[in-house]
C-alpha cells in the first residue's frame, strides 16, 4: 500500500467509524439523563448523553450503560485513542497547536479577534446550545474556563465548563462536514495518484541525460556572500518596515546583468525565518541580488502583540493589499539604489518573486492575480451547507478580505489589477493561499509562474488551493509541483505522518530527507530563476519531470506537471 493511499484510508476509516458509532447509537435506546446532557440532534432520533458518563470514561477508562452502544462499536484502538482525545490537553496533542493557547489570557484574545470569530461561528453551526442556538459565545466561555481551570484545556474540561445546562449536537450538519472532508480525501487521492502517473509519463519522453550527474545547485556556492539591512519609509502609506538584500560580496566578479529575486514570508512569520534566510543566502550565492521584506502587519510581532492584549487581530486586514505594495515601494527603492550603489546593474525590468503560503498569495497578488468577490462571498457563508469547496482552513485567512467591503475604494484595489507592477517576470508560490483568486483572477497573469504544493497540507489543502490557483493560468510557462506526504510545515507533516503511519519509520525517513528536499527546492529556484529571468536555457534540463522524478527521494518525492490531467480538468477527478 502507498504511503499516501495508506493515509487517506487511514483518515477516511476514522471519519467513518465515528459516524457509524454515533449513528448506530442513536438508533439504541438509551436511558435518559437529568444531569448535564450532551445532546445528539438528528431529526427525530435524537439522544443524549450525561457528560459524567464521558467524564468517567475520559479519566478512568470506565464504559458505562450509556456509553456502551457508541463505543462498543468503534475498534478498541479507536476507543483508545477517543480517551486520549478527551482526557489530553489540546496542546499535547497536536505539535502544530501553539503552547501559548494553554495560557486564559492569550486564548481568550485570540478567540476574540475575527479570525477566532469564524473558527467559533463554523464550531457553533455544529454545537450548540440547548436551545439550539448556535453556540459560538458558549464554546468561547467553556474555552477560556477551561484553560484557567488546573485541569487545563482538554476536550472533557471543556464540555464540562459549558455554560448551558445541554450542549447539542447538530448531527446532520455534523455528517455534512464529514461527507465533505471525505470527498476532498477522494479528490486529493485523485489528484496524487493522476499527478504520479502523468509526471512518470512525461519524464519517459524527455531528453535521455544524466539526471542525477546535474549539480544541486544550492549545494554548489559560486560567491560568498554579505547582507545589508535597509530600513524603507514609504510616506504614502505611512509604513515604515525592514528589508535584508543578500548579494554577493564582489558584485565585480558577476558577469553581466545581476538578477533579484524577492522573498515574501508567511503568515505570522518573520524575515529572519530560518528558511527564508537558508534561501535568500543560497539564491545570492548563485549570483542573485535577494530582497526579504518583513509584512509588519503580519508577522510573529504582529501576533505576539495580539497575545500581549496590544492588537485584537491576529494581522492586519491591509494586508491584502500592503504586502503587494510593501514589494512594489521596495522595488522603486532598489532602483534609486540601482543608480549609486550597484552601478545600473540589477536587472529590475524582470524581477522574480518568490513567496510561501500568504506570501503565495502576495507575490500572486503582485504579478496580476485579481480577487473573485463573488467566489469568496458563495465559500465564506456562514449560512451555507458544509460542501466541498467551503470545507478548507486557508478561507479563515481569506474571508477576513470580504471586511474590506465596507470601505469600497480600497477594496478596488484587489478587483481591478492596479496592485500588478510591470517589473515582475516571474512566480515561484510555495503553498499559496490563492483560492480567492478563482480563474477569473489567476488568468490575469501572464509571465512565468512555478506552483508548489504538498499532498498532506491540510493549512492550504492542495485541491481547493493550489490546483484551483494552478487550473486559472492561462500562461504558457506554468508549472505545478507536487510533493509526495507533505503538509504545510515541518511540524504538521510529522503530525501526520505519525498518526498515519505509526511505528512505520517514515517520520525518521521524513527528518533525513528534510535537508535534501529543502535543496531541491533552492536548486529548482535557481534554475526558474535563470531562465525567466535570465533567458539563460542551459538550466532547461533542471525544469523537467524528468529531472525530479530521477533525482526526487522518499518519502516526499516530487512531481511536475505542466498541464493537468484529463480527469483533473474539472477538479472531480474521483466523480468521473
Amino acid at each position: 500500500m502507498g504511503f499516501t493511499t495508506g493515509y487517506l484510508k487511514v483518515i477516511r476509516r476514522l471519519v467513518q467509524a465515528t459516524a457509524l458509532g454515533i449513528l448506530s447509537g442513536i438508533m439504541s435506546p438509551l436511558p435518559v439523563r437529568s444531569a448535564d446532557e450532551l445532546y445528539f440532534d438528528y431529526g427525530v432520533l435524537g439522544r443524549q448523553i450525561s457528560i459524567s458518563s464521558l467524564e468517567a470514561f475520559a479519566t478512568e477508562g470506565t464504559i458505562d450503560d450509556e456509553l456502551a452502544p457508541y463505543l462498543d462499536r468503534v475498534s478498541p484502538e479507536n476507543r483508545q485513542a477517543f480517551q486520549r482525545t478527551l482526557s489530553t490537553p489540546l496542546v499535547a496533542l497536536n505539535d502544530g497547536i501553539p503552547e501559548q493557547i494553554a495560557d486564559p489570557f492569550v486564548l481568550s484574545q485570540w478567540l476574540y479577534s475575527p479570525i477566532g470569530e469564524l473558527v467559533l461561528a463554523n464550531a457553533g453551526q455544529l454545537i450548540k446550545t440547548e436551545g439550539r442556538h448556535n453556540g459560538q459565545r458558549a464554546i468561547r466561555a467553556a474555552m477560556v474556563l477551561a484553560a484557567a481551570d488546573p485541569a487545563g484545556l482538554s476536550l472533557i474540561n471543556i464540555l464540562r465548563f459549558y455554560p448551558t445546562n445541554g450542549i447539542r449536537l447538530d448531527l446532520p450538519q455534523i455528517l455534512a462536514l464529514s461527507e465533505a472532508i471525505e470527498t476532498n480525501i477522494e479528490t486529493t487521492d485523485s489528484l496524487v495518484q493522476a499527478t504520479i502517473q502523468q509526471s512518470v509519463a512525461v519524464a519517459a519522453t524527455e531528453p535521455m541525460l544524466d539526471y542525477q550527474a546535474l549539480p544541486m545547485l544550492a549545494d554548489v556556492p559560486r560567491f560568498d556572500v554579505v547582507k545589508q539591512s535597509l530600513m524603507l519609509e514609504d510616506r504614502d502609506r505611512n509604513r515604515t518596515y525592514p528589508t535584508d538584500l543578500y548579494l554577493p560580496t564582489d558584485l565585480s566578479a558577476v558577469l553581466g546583468p545581476i538578477p533579484v529575486m524577492v522573498l515574501s514570508h508567511g503568515y505570522g512569520e518573520t524575515r529572519t525565518n530560518p528558511d527564508a534566510v537558508a534561501a535568500a543566502r543560497s539564491l545570492a550565492a548563485n549570483g542573485f541580488v535577494v530582497a526579504v521584506p518583513e509584512h509588519i502587519g503580519s508577522n510573529a510581532v504582529y501576533q505576539d502583540d495580539l497575545a500581549l492584549g496590544l492588537n485584537r487581530e491576529s494581522f492586519d486586514v491591509m494586508e491584502f493589499i500592503n504586502r503587494p505594495l510593501d514589494i512594489r515601494f521596495l522595488l522603486d527603492t532598489l532602483e534609486e539604489k540601482n543608480k549609486t550603489d550597484f552601478q545600473g546593474r540589477l536587472q529590475l525590468e524582470r524581477v522574480g518573486l518568490v513567496g510561501y503560503s500568504f506570501g503565495g498569495y502576495t507575490v500572486l497578488a503582485a504579478a496580476g492575480a485579481t480577487v473573485d468577490v463573488d467566489l469568496l462571498e458563495q465559500q465564506c457563508d456562514l449560512d451555507a451547507d458544509f460542501v466541498p469547496d467551503n470545507v478548507n482552513i486557508a478561507l479563515l485567512i481569506q474571508c477576513r478580505l470580504l471586511e474590506l467591503q465596507s470601505a469600497p475604494q480600497v477594496l478596488q484595489h484587489l478587483l481591478d489589477g492596479s496592485l500588478a507592477d510591470e517589473r515582475i517576470g516571474s512566480v515561484f508560490a510555495l503553498s499559496p493561499l490563492s483560492n480567492l483568486f478563482g480563474d477569473k483572477g489567476m488568468r490575469n497573469i501572464q509571465i512565468p509562474v512555478v506552483i508548489v504544493g504538498g499532498a498532506y497540507d491540510i493549512a492550504t489543502p492542495i485541491v481547493q488551493e493550489q490546483l484551483a490557483a494552478f487550473q486559472g493560468l492561462t500562461t504558457s510557462e506554468k508549472y505545478f509541483y507536487l510533493a509526495e506526504n507533505l503538509s504545510h510545515t515541518s511540524a504538521l507533516t510529522r503530525a501526520i505522518l505519525d498518526l498515519a503511519y505509526p511505528r512505520s519509520g517514515i517520520v525518521e525517513r521524513f527528518n533525513a530527507s528534510e535537508q535534501w528536499l529543502f535543496n531541491l527546492m533552492v536548486t529548482l529556484l535557481i534554475a526558474h530563476g535563470q531562465v525567466s529571468l535570465m533567458g539563460d536555457e542551459t538550466y532547461n534540463p533542471y525544469l523537467t519531470a524528468a529531472y525530479v522524478e530521477t533525482v526526487s527521494v522518499d518519502p516526499t518525492r516530487l512531481h511536475l506537471l505542466r498541464s493537468l490531467p484529463p480527469c483533473l480538468s474539472g477538479r472531480r477527478c474521483a466523480e468521473n
